[in-house]
């Protein structure tokens, strides 16, 4: 009972806290962060939610770097490693790169980062060779 009751909660605040719509809303999530590191995070996730095509990926680099200075165990890092993946393959065009992230977050046992590497394969095999 009690995991279920930790799950519940997890989801309310990552509904609450973890993604927004628009811009706008975005923006105000960064302005009411409760630090810097969490104001990078939500750049990050902003950036690859809503402007993969032409964000830059050091924002999301930045924010690993940022968790990783404050104790952030590697294995928390999944969905970071996901997101620099994502910035890579769009914007950037790097396929190597994202290749490389992808399998870093795949590793750590993020399926999306399994599907992605899935697509990515199909679509450019010459990568995953």
């Amino acid at each position: 009972m009690k995991r279920i009751i930790l799950g519940l909660s997890v989801l309310l605040m990552l509904t609450q806290n973890g993604f927004a719509k628009n811009d706008a809303e975005w923006d105000k999530m960064i302005a009411n962060a409760p630090n810097n590191v969490w104001k990078q995070i939500y750049r990050c996730n902003k950036a690859t939610l809503n402007h993969k095509h032409t964000a830059d990926v050091n924002i999301c680099l930045k924010a690993i770097d940022m968790q990783k200075a404050q104790g952030v165990q590697e294995k928390d890092l999944h969905i970071d490693y996901l997101n620099v993946g994502v910035l890579y393959e769009f914007s950037k065009k790097d396929y190597i790169k994202a290749y490389k992230y992808y399998m870093k977050s795949a590793k750590l046992g993020d399926t999306d980062a399994q599907r992605n590497l899935d697509i990515l394969c199909r679509k450019h095999s010459w990568v995953c060779k």
